[in-house]
């Protein structure tokens, strides 16, 4: 008969049905080291900041009313430094008219949010126009692209439910009421 190994020594586990199972005490040291390691990862996940966000320059975000009757476009722009301009295009123009930056502060998270969940929503909706006599829109432009959306202001489409969600969001951290009226 071999020595008895260090492995084969076995520990008494009880069962619902009052009798003794026996179980390895290298499979019990395991479980308790794998479940230290668990809790140390969860822990150590949880004190853990997520990255802060960067903006890259030149990514804009935009927003407001498009006066179709009238060619232009009146809203806001969020620069990447959180700046909101109050701004005038007119549709045949690619000139944006600044008429004035607003005193307000968009944290930089916030910003990122906001950022996040318009790429979502143009990834949802890849192309979403619906032009009234006065639409509303949420653009992103980059230096190489812009993306807009543009829904009748009349009308609560399912299609448009994620950038009219937006276009309320981003009015409300301006302190604005819903609307761009001017």
């Amino acid at each position: 008969m071999s020595k008895p190994n260090h492995r084969d020594t076995f520990r008494a586990r009880p069962t619902s049905h009052r009798t003794v199972v026996a179980e390895p005490v290298w499979r019990v040291t395991a479980r308790l080291i794998s479940g230290a390691f668990i809790i140390a990862a969860l822990l150590t996940a949880c004190r853990t900041s997520p990255p802060p966000c960067t903006i890259p320059s030149g990514h804009v975000i935009r927003w407001g009313t498009w006066y179709d009757s009238l060619g232009v476009l009146r809203g806001y722009q969020l620069d990447e430094r959180g700046i909101v301009s109050r701004y005038e295009q007119y549709i045949d123009s690619p000139n944006l008219r600044i008429l004035d930056t607003l005193a307000v502060a968009i944290e930089p998270q916030v910003h990122c949010d906001v950022l996040t969940s318009l790429r979502t929503a143009f990834l949802r909706e890849q192309a979403y126009v619906v032009i009234g006599p006065v639409s509303h829109y949420v653009e992103y432009a980059t230096p190489s692209a812009t993306l807009r959306a543009v829904w009748d202001s009349r009308f609560e489409t399912y299609g448009s439910r994620h950038f009219r969600a937006i276009f309320r969001w981003l009015n409300h951290l301006i302190g604005n009421d819903g609307t761009t009226e001017h």
